[in-house]
C-alpha cells in the first residue's frame, strides 16, 4: 500500500505552505494524478483522514483530479487515449506502431491548497 507513503508526502508539503501562508486551517487541498499512477483513490482519501486528524488539515476536503493516459505516436504522429492493459505493451490505434512517447498521465503533483 504505496498511498500512506505518498498521502505522508503530501500532507507534509501541505501542513509546511499553510505554515509558511500563516494559515490557521486548511480547507482543501486538490491533487492532479495521472492515470498510470497506479493510485487508488479511495485509499489515497481515507490515508489522507487518517494523517491529517490533529492538524489544521484535520477537516479539509481532498479532491482528486485524474488526468488520463494521453500518448502520441512518433510514427504518424497521432495521439491516442483509448486504451486498456499494460502501458509498455501499447500500440497505435492508428498505424499499429509501438514508437510512443507519453503525452500524459504521469503528473502526480498538489495544485492547489485552500486555507484560512
Amino acid at each position: 500500500m504505496h498511498e500512506m507513503a505518498i498521502t505522508e508526502n503530501v500532507v507534509e508539503i501541505v501542513l509546511k505552505h499553510a505554515e509558511l501562508a500563516g494559515a490557521k486551517k486548511v480547507v482543501h487541498v486538490r491533487l492532479k494524478i495521472g492515470e498510470i499512477r497506479d493510485i487508488i483513490h479511495d485509499m489515497m482519501e481515507k490515508c489522507f483522514r487518517y494523517i491529517a486528524r490533529g492538524t489544521i488539515a484535520d477537516e479539509a476536503e481532498l479532491e482528486i483530479i485524474k488526468i488520463p493516459l494521453v500518448v502520441r505516436c512518433v510514427e504518424c504522429g497521432k495521439e491516442n487515449q483509448d486504451y486498456v492493459g499494460n502501458y509498455a505493451d501499447m500500440k497505435c490505434n492508428h498505424c499499429g506502431s509501438n514508437n510512443l512517447e507519453l503525452v500524459s498521465g504521469n503528473e502526480f503533483f498538489i495544485e492547489d491548497i485552500g486555507i484560512l
